[in-house]
């Protein structure tokens, strides 16, 4: 059965006419009465009529005013449950004579039911919109503890009166209780506190009625996390603040922005190594059409010029051949950082394969590995090790390039680990390029430096998606501390 937003609407505005309907049978109910039993004591029919009339009158503008407070049918149910009260009370003094014998309480019946009505209608509305508040507390209560932005209310020395769970969680998974009455310096580190204060600052002045913005906010911890702010003063005293760790969109526009760079600049390469000697070539051909009248064989003169254009070919290809592979790598690198919920793989089963995978795909070198790690680590971790050893050959200017991977579960290293399972990468290269040591360190590029790729982008994208930590010093040896699965 399908019931339309049209009917609802119709069926309420029914029950908020009850309590009008219930006055106005009243009051005829009075009227006629006295037009049958004729009186001339106008205090009688006033005391009688006035009470229906009044429960009809504010029937009347309950029907106008009353559903933004409350329900008509609950009001009409206080209503009647008030008159019958009074009804039963004064038929219960009938039982006992106390009106006296014989005398006419056809008037008092009806007017101690109005005024029994008129009473509990009042009372009614007051109490039916308390109720609806409550639940509309409640109601708002839920949705705010259940959000999942960060919540948070501060009074007015700032300091928090309410949190929900998810601002809680941002924190450092604490609960609600452990951060009501905490000043709010306490969730931003020193430069924020001076850019948030300059804020409060202006709402006091009445220089603004609201603020948002991307901050750095703090972790019980101590670590930082990029955070989407609004903040908002209320009508009284206090402030509500709405925060949103964005550390996954962070991430994800970085990747989006080193991926363009490295892709447009090594587009730019290939096709500039590409037309300059598809043009050479043009030229040479042109030469030889002009000798020959025709389009001979390529006119050989010791040699040279076969061999050029078998070189700028060779370029050519090259060139063709490192873009596909980069933008291979590219796709692999986006495919794997979309998986939210990967599998876990032994650490020195994962090395000792990516390491035969590396060796394979280049025979010159030497990969020495060193695997006794007894635990189980992130599978996409894979990814960065194949991308470390492919990272330590290529870029070895040593004829047969010489690496050595170690991977032990923090026992024999607890200085450094601090009891974390780590791998650590070390080559006989030329040591690691600045521009490398950023793309670990995930500080960007400016616009006209370039590093070999994103090749190590991975690593430090892989390692932040894993809970790993990275570490380099001056020559060729990169360490990264895990964290473990279940």
């Amino acid at each position: 059965m399908v019931l339309s937003a049209s009917r609802f609407t119709e069926r309420n505005a029914a029950r908020d006419w009850l309590v009008a309907a219930l006055g106005g049978t009243l009051t005829v109910a009075a009227v006629t009465h006295f037009a049958i039993h004729d009186t001339n004591d106008v205090m009688v029919v006033a005391a009688t009529v006035l009470p229906a009339v009044a429960l009809l009158a504010y029937g009347l503008w309950f029907q106008v005013f009353g559903p933004q407070v409350a329900r008509g049918d609950a009001v009409f149910v206080w209503a009647v449950g008030g008159a019958g009260v009074v009804l039963t009370l004064d038929l219960w003094a009938i039982a006992v004579n106390a009106y006296g014998a014989g005398a006419a309480i056809n008037h008092v019946l009806i007017q101690h039911t109005s005024i029994g009505a008129l009473g509990a209608a009042v009372a009614g509305t007051y109490s039916d919109r308390d109720r609806q508040q409550s639940r509309a507390h409640g109601r708002l209560r839920r949705a705010l503890d259940t959000a999942m932005d960060g919540i948070a209310v501060l009074d007015d020395e700032r300091r928090v009166a309410y949190a929900n769970q998810a601002f809680c969680d941002d924190y450092g998974g604490c609960g609600p209780d452990d951060v009501v009455g905490v000043h709010w310096t306490e969730f931003y580190p020193t430069e924020t506190q001076t850019r948030l204060g300059d804020v409060f600052d202006d709402f006091d002045a009445d220089k603004r009625d609201h603020w948002h913005g991307n901050v750095l906010a703090r972790r019980d911890d101590g670590h930082t996390y990029p955070q989407e702010l609004s903040v908002t003063p209320l009508d009284t005293e206090g402030f509500v603040c709405v925060s949103r760790d964005v550390t996954s969109r962070e991430e994800r526009d970085q990747r989006l922005r080193v991926l363009n760079r490295v892709l447009r600049h090594n587009v730019r390469n290939a096709l500039n190594v590409v037309l300059g000697r598809a043009s050479r070539l043009e030229d040479r051909l042109d030469a030889e059409i002009v000798v020959g009248g025709a389009a001979p064989e390529p006119v050989q003169s010791d040699g040279e010029p076969g061999e050029q254009s078998a070189s700028d070919i060779g370029s050519i290809k090259t060139a063709a051949e490192d873009l596909l592979a980069v933008s291979e790598k590219a796709r692999v690198v986006e495919r794997v950082l979309r998986e939210d919920d990967a599998a876990s793989a032994p650490l020195a089963e994962l090395v000792a394969t990516e390491a035969d995978r590396v060796g394979s795909d280049h025979p010159d070198a030497t990969i020495e590995v060193t695997a006794d790690a007894d635990v189980a680590v992130d599978a996409r971790f894979r990814l960065a090790v194949r991308e470390l050893l492919t990272n330590a050959v290529e870029h070895n200017e040593a004829g047969t390039p010489h690496v050595t991977i170690t991977a032990r579960d923090g026992s024999e290293d607890p200085a450094g680990s601090e009891g974390r399972p780590f791998v650590r990468v070390t080559d006989d290269g030329p040591g690691i390029p600045s521009q490398e040591h950023r793309a670990l360190e995930g500080v960007e590029e400016a616009p006209l430096q370039h590093g070999s790729g994103i090749g190590l982008w991975a690593v430090y994208w892989l390692s932040q998606q894993c809970g790993a930590t990275i570490e380099t010093d001056e020559d060729s040896t990169i360490t990264i501390y895990l964290s473990t699965t279940e």
